[in-house]
């Protein structure tokens, strides 16, 4: 079953629990375990090309993270061993990353802006804080698409974007980062304008309808509370 098929609430808290999880571990096999069933997760589901493609480019940061924890662990604040070269740990925190990234990509992936906001509301969080977190999921997404369309337009016209040393390449993306800086305030003006005739006011609580869970999420959500109540107790009590 797809992660994204369960209710809003239960992938927030699956969520949540599954990262502060991913700061427990302190065994290697465990971060192998927990990544194994989480990637299964997204190899299951429809939006594995995108996760998958993206953990892809970020292929490099890991080679450059193993090695950075092999070779320098004993300048991290992290570090357990006395120093030199260790391979171990260099997997371990790799393999941590590794978990945190693909968390990071399933909860991009797997969670829409609008569940997000109509999980938050139904746990009775401030009005006013949820719907300025909305508003600025929604303004990235927008402001995302509009880079797409000025950078495909300005290399549609013959503009090099990505030649030459770091200057030049900075210099280039100024005619993408202009066009776009003019686009968001646009978008920001025509939100506000279309928020002033609505009559929209903050201190008009909006109600979201969101359905009961089912029994599936109840398992989900006490099965991690327990695996995490497991490890809180192995790390901090053991």
């Amino acid at each position: 079953m797809s992660l994204a098929k369960f209710d809003p609430r239960t992938k927030i808290i699956f969520f949540i629990f599954a990262f502060a999880l991913a700061f427990m571990f302190t065994e290697i096999s465990e971060v192998i375990v927990f990544t194994s069933i989480l990637l299964i997760f997204c190899s299951l589901s429809s939006e594995r090309g995108e996760i998958f493609g993206r953990l892809k480019i970020m292929a490099p940061v890991f080679v450059v993270a193993f090695i950075l924890w092999t070779f320098l662990n004993q300048f991290s604040i992290f570090h357990t061993s006395n120093g030199g070269v260790n391979v171990l740990t260099g997997a371990f925190m790799t393999l941590r990353l590794l978990l945190i990234v693909i968390l990071s990509l399933a909860f991009v992936s797997f969670v829409t802006p609008v569940e997000l906001v109509n999980a938050l509301s139904s746990f009775k969080l401030p009005y006013k804080l949820v719907f300025t977190l909305g508003l600025s999921l929604r303004h990235i997404s927008t402001i995302s698409d509009e880079y797409i369309a000025i950078k495909e337009g300005q290399t549609s016209r013959g503009l090099e974007l990505d030649k030459g040393f770091l200057v030049r390449r900075i210099k280039n993306y100024n005619s993408v980062v202009l066009p776009l800086l003019v686009r968001s305030i646009e978008n920001a003006e025509k939100l506000v304008l279309a928020m002033e005739l609505k009559s929209f006011s903050l201190s008009n609580r909006r109600r979201y309808s969101i359905g009961k869970l089912s029994r599936i999420d109840y398992i989900v959500i006490i099965s991690m509370a327990i695996t995490l109540i497991i490890f809180i107790v192995k790390v901090f009590v053991w």
